[in-house]
C-alpha cells in the first residue's frame, strides 16, 4: 500500500508514477486545490508528484462540512471513489451525503475501530512519557493521516509512506497552508512516524 499525506515535501520529487504502481493507495481529505495554488500548478501537473490513483480517502470533520456545503473541491472526486469518515460527527449527515453524492461510496468507520486506534495512540504517548520523553502537546483528535496509517497496518503487507513529516522542523517547513490545526498532537505524531519506521513497520519514501 501507499499511504499519501498532504505535506509540501511531496514536491521534492516526482513520485506520482511510483505511488500509482501500488496495489492500494490511501489518501486524506482534499488538499489538491490548496497545494496547486501554493505551487502554481494545475491539477494535471499535480499528478506528477502525488499520483492519481486512490483506493480509499479518509475524511475528517472539516471536510465533511465541505461536502455538506458542496464546496468546489469535491467536484474533483472521481466516480466510485471510496470515502471513509472517521469522525462520528458525520453520522447524522451520512445518509444525506450518500444521496447527494450518488457516484461515491461512503462509509462511516466503526466506532469500535476508532476507539481501538485512540486507545493505542494514547497508551503509546503515556509509555513514551514514562520513558523520559518530554510531555507532548494535548490533542482532541488523531489526524486523518494517523487513522489511515493505523488501518493500513491492519490491511497491508507492506506500507510505503509519502508526504508525512518525521520531525517538527520538517513539519513546520512542509505544512501546506497557514496555521496547523490545534486539534492534533503534531509533535507526538512525528515521533510516531519515526518509531514505525525504525521498527520496520513502514517505509518512509519522502519526508
Amino acid at each position: 500500500c501507499a499511504v499519501v499525506g498532504n505535506s509540501m515535501n511531496m514536491f521534492d520529487s516526482e513520485n506520482g508514477a511510483a505511488i500509482d504502481a501500488h496495489e492500494a493507495v490511501f489518501r486524506f481529505n482534499r488538499e489538491d486545490r490548496r497545494m496547486c495554488h501554493v505551487m502554481n500548478l494545475t491539477l494535471n501537473d499535480l499528478a506528477r508528484y502525488t499520483g492519481r490513483k486512490t483506493t480509499v480517502r479518509f475524511v475528517n470533520r472539516k471536510y465533511t462540512d465541505s461536502m455538506v456545503n458542496g464546496d468546489a473541491a469535491f467536484a474533483d472526486y472521481q466516480d466510485n471513489d471510496m470515502i471513509l469518515f472517521w469522525n462520528l460527527f458525520t453520522a447524522p449527515y451520512l445518509s444525506h451525503l450518500q444521496g447527494k453524492y450518488k457516484n461515491l461510496r461512503m462509509h462511516l468507520i466503526s466506532s469500535d475501530l476508532v476507539n481501538w486506534q485512540m486507545e493505542g495512540f494514547s497508551q503509546l504517548r503515556k509509555d513514551l512519557y514514562r520513558l523520559g520523553m518530554k510531555q507532548f502537546e494535548c490533542y482532541r483528535f488523531m489526524s486523518s493521516g494517523v487513522h489511515g496509517l493505523l488501518l493500513a497496518m491492519l490491511k497491508c503487507e507492506s506500507i510505503d509512506v509519502f508526504g508525512f513529516s518525521v520531525s517538527m522542523e520538517n513539519f513546520s517547513k512542509s505544512f501546506n497552508h497557514g496555521r496547523p490545526s490545534e486539534s492534533h498532537s503534531w509533535d507526538f505524531e512525528t515521533v510516531l512516524m519515526r518509531l514505525l519506521y525504525f521498527s520496520g513497520v513502514i517505509n518512509v519514501c519522502n519526508a
